[in-house]
């Protein structure tokens, strides 16, 4: 793995499902990890810090995932960061809403450790 700083924003408003990626992105020595609980805590955190990778829940109390990945693509445009929809709902139900945004990473939880190498790989390479 790169030496790379890779800044990480986990978005879900489940505080287990929060701590244990939180808990998971701990083995990576390169990740800076944020956290936010709502959609519009998301929205301002990511457009003022930029991350480099976002784990972004499906639904959220105020507005669900895709919704949110919209307005950070409408705001940031190509410099959107990095993201992947998690969900413990199968990816199925959602997938079609989700590419139509442009979201092409989706992942079920529980998380296994091998997504987030491959996530963290992308973010830090820019690949």
């Amino acid at each position: 793995m790169t030496t790379k700083q890779v800044n990480v924003v986990i978005v879900d408003d489940d505080i287990i499902s929060l701590e244990v990626m939180k808990a998971m992105l701990a083995h990576f020595p390169e990740a800076r990890v944020k956290t936010a609980l709502t959609g519009q805590e998301a929205f301002d955190l990511i457009v003022e810090q930029r991350p480099d990778l976002v784990l972004l829940d499906h639904q959220l109390p105020d507005f669900n995932g895709v919704e949110l990945y919209c307005k950070v693509y409408e705001k940031l445009g190509a410099a959107t960061p990095t993201t992947a929809m998690v969900s413990g709902h199968k990816p199925e139900n959602f997938r079609a809403e989700c590419a139509a945004a442009g979201i092409n990473t989706l992942l079920q939880k529980p998380l296994a450790p091998s997504d987030l190498t491959e996530l963290m790989r992308i973010a830090s390479t820019g690949k």
